[in-house]
């Protein structure tokens, strides 16, 4: 008996004659499928029948030929696909590692399954479920933000299905601004704020639009927004220094921290990178205490970190390590012969210790503008105890 934890990835035309399939954890698999496909977004298909991974085949081969198959074993479809005996033991990682899930199945079963594992629309994946005919084709988690809407209609587009999505501002026709977030690559700042604003949309207030004409790229984000709202919401530009003067429901993009309001969503645009060096063995503190004092000076808000970045010879250091993680920021790491090149091209001041010891004798500045391929310095190297701190603008998107 196979052990219920255990899925094989098919070889040939889904043979599972041990001497032609792999084994292993359903965790290698989906980080094989990542490095294969760095820039894709990741996708798991399900079934549990043989008619619904048929489907699933044709889903996979229609709309996302990158995507990952995942099969119940004498059920198959005899397509590539990674085969399971129980789905049950792998929901938590599926939900954890994939960016969209299909589960072509009864929509109680994905119900009673995911339940445990939902976490905030900010994190959980697009859920869509279909049923094994596919008839129907239906919305179930992170319709906007996670994108299963959009999903759903491409789905329901390719393959004949009824589209199901539920949520008010879509059946009501009305533009939804976390779907604008998403298509620009916003973040949310605070989710409050979003439940207020879509309720006030839905309601039929006219709820205004404003960008920060400091933002890189504004006009671009101003005629983005007019495209997305329609005639039904205004856009208008402000200075993030002078305060919006209204109570009405609003929208705000904005990399700057500024007053908030109830009815007041503030969405962050990705536009700087954090340049950080540091002596070994900085403790986190140190690194956090001078990561905020950097924000600070600027007003910037840390949500509108596209990453942090320093040189590769820190990519253990773990008062690093720690920082960025409690500030939930990624961080990249580059190479001594790129820094040098950045030093060269931009004539950056160097540091004689920092040179002996690396071999490099700058790494806030160099790390923020690679991080951000721009040539822009909003903060250049200012020294904290232990800590070098830069911030690179972000010019494209």
């Amino acid at each position: 008996m196979m052990d219920s934890r255990t899925m094989y990835q098919t070889i040939d035309n889904g043979s599972t004659d041990h001497n032609k399939v792999i084994d292993t954890s359903i965790a290698n698999s989906i980080e094989t499928a990542r490095e294969a496909e760095p820039t894709s977004v990741r996708t798991a298909i399900i079934s549990v029948s043989t008619k619904g991974a048929r489907l699933g085949q044709r889903v996979k081969a229609l709309v996302v030929p990158h995507g990952e198959c995942y099969e119940k074993i004498g059920r198959q479809s005899g397509g590539e696909a990674m085969y399971f005996e129980s789905l049950k033991p792998h929901i938590e990682r599926i939900m954890r590692e994939y960016d969209q899930v299909l589960f072509i199945m009864a929509i109680g079963i994905v119900v009673r399954m995911i339940a445990p594992y939902i976490e905030h629309k900010s994190k959980d994946p697009a859920i869509v479920v279909m049923d094994e005919a596919g008839y129907h084709t239906i919305s179930l988690l992170s319709g906007h933000l996670g994108g299963a809407n959009e999903w759903t209609q491409t789905i329901a587009l390719a393959i004949d299905s009824d589209p199901v999505i539920t949520t008010a501002t879509d059946v009501n026709g009305l533009p939804a601004p976390d779907v604008w977030a998403r298509k620009e690559g916003f973040v949310v700042d605070d989710f409050q704020t979003l439940i207020a604003v879509n309720a006030a949309i839905v309601a039929g207030e006219r709820v205004t639009y404003y960008i920060d004409d400091s933002l890189p790229h504004w006009e671009r984000l101003v005629a983005s927004g007019k495209d997305h709202v329609g005639g039904y919401s205004d856009v208008r530009t402000f200075n993030s220094s002078n305060a919006i003067d209204n109570e009405a429901p609003r929208v705000v993009v904005t990399d700057t921290v500024i007053a908030t309001a109830p009815n007041q969503l503030i969405l962050r645009p990705k536009t700087y990178t954090v340049g950080i060096g540091c002596r070994r063995d900085t403790p986190k503190e140190l690194i956090l205490d001078a990561i905020i004092q950097s924000l600070d000076r600027w007003k910037l808000s840390p949500k509108s970190v596209l990453t942090a970045a320093s040189v590769v010879v820190k990519s253990d250091e773990v008062g690093l390590l720690g920082a960025v993680q409690e500030l939930g920021w990624p961080i990249v790491f580059f190479e001594q012969e790129e820094l040098a090149q950045v030093i060269e091209t931009y004539h950056l001041k160097e540091s004689t210790f920092v040179k002996g010891t690396i071999g490099v004798g700058n790494v806030c500045e160099t790390t923020a503008l690679l991080a951000a391929k721009s040539h822009t310095l909003i903060q250049e190297k200012t020294v904290y105890p232990k800590t070098t701190i830069a911030i690179a603008q972000v010019t494209s998107k």
